[in-house]
């Protein structure tokens, strides 16, 4: 049985990328919430599931390091990467901070950078897969997402990089770019527009999001987070064997590739 490592896990998609991957895999969950990570990984459990997790924050090199040993010390070798912790939140372009766009790179871009290594380290010589999640937000140019959107976009193009580097050995690397979910970051991120926005007053934060659905999505529905966690099992698997490289939208067809 492979192993998985899934980032951000203790989040309503990274805990149903984890799920959808305990199916198939081993899985270590880790995120930076110590309470949710645990609650998740006890929700998960079931007969057969193999699961473990770690604390761990992926913009500290040593962290990531650490989560990786501890997958192999309690469930074997980790073959399989799934990158979905990720921070973000809606800031007028004017009004965005350096600070604000350090602490998004760090997580979002760095994160991804230091998580890939690791596991390109681990496995050099030999087959493995990693996916990253993107974001719409990186080909979008919304000015609300403009720490968000570049720095999803930079995780494409360093999934480029790690397939060019993993291809000759069998490693492979591709990206997802989900649409629009109701998580806990598009839930705070309706709830501040509820605190900022005039033109939102008298609505619900659940309101505000589905009105973005609406004007947004082509198909007219919000993605699922067992939409994308199917994406990633499939590319993740043998299935694949023979894509990376590549980004692929769960969008309902918000952006054509």
């Amino acid at each position: 049985m492979s192993v998985a490592l899934v980032t951000g896990a203790a989040g309503g998609l990274g805990s149903a990328i984890a799920a959808r991957l305990a199916e198939d895999h081993a899985v270590l969950l880790t995120d930076v919430d110590a309470e949710r990570l645990a609650d998740v990984t006890a929700q998960l459990a079931t007969d057969g599931a193999r699961l473990a997790h770690t604390v761990c924050d992926v913009s500290e090199h040593a962290s990531v390091r650490a989560a990786f040993e501890t997958a192999e010390a309690q469930l074997g070798e980790v073959s399989l990467l799934a990158n979905v912790a990720g921070v973000g939140k809606f800031v007028p372009f004017g009004e965005l901070t350096a600070r604000q766009w350090d602490q998004t790179f760090a997580v979002n871009t760095r994160g991804t950078f230091l998580t890939c290594q690791e596991l390109c380290r681990r496995r050099a010589g030999r087959p493995g897969a990693i996916v990253n999640i993107a974001s719409i937000g990186a080909r979008l140019g919304m000015d609300v997402l403009a720490d968000y959107g570049p720095s999803k976009a930079a995780v494409i193009e360093l999934t480029h990089v790690v397939s060019r580097v993993g291809a000759p050995t069998g490693l492979r690397a591709n990206a997802v770019m989900p649409g629009l979910i109701w998580t806990d970051m598009w839930q705070k991120t309706s709830e501040w527009l509820l605190e900022n926005d005039p033109a939102h007053a008298g609505s619900s934060a659940e309101q505000i999001f589905m009105g973005f659905v609406e004007s947004l999505v082509p198909m007219g529905r919000p993605q699922t987070t067992e939409d994308i966690a199917d994406m990633v099992a499939f590319l993740l698997s043998d299935r694949a064997g023979n894509v990376t490289g590549q980004t692929i939208s769960v969008d309902g067809g918000v952006v054509l590739t």
